[in-house]
């Protein structure tokens, strides 16, 4: 029974065409820093959708390219929704 199960759980994870490497739907859109908690939140989208990365203490500030490649490998744990919110940088026609 066990080995059934873990065939069957494996045979949806191969149909549903998993991957774990994010690549280029993540865009990293800014980090904040919430002073008063010492917390760093970096903002993502992930196929349009708003994802954050939560630095308590904020450590990792001064790899922030770092934390943006482990992001589009998918080694990052995202949380959903923006914590604080960023402008978005849009694009002007013409550059």
């Amino acid at each position: 029974m066990k080995i059934f199960t873990r065939l069957m759980l494996l045979a949806v994870v191969a149909m549903s065409g998993f991957t774990p490497v994010q690549g280029d739907n993540v865009e990293f859109i800014c980090m904040k820093m919430h002073k008063a908690s010492n917390t760093c939140y970096f903002n993502f989208k992930v196929d349009g959708g708003k994802y954050r990365y939560t630095d308590i203490g904020c450590k990792n500030t001064k790899k922030k390219n770092e934390i943006i490649q482990q992001a589009k490998e998918g080694q990052l744990a995202l949380q959903k929704d923006w914590k604080i919110e960023c402008p978005e940088v849009k694009e002007q026609p013409g550059q």
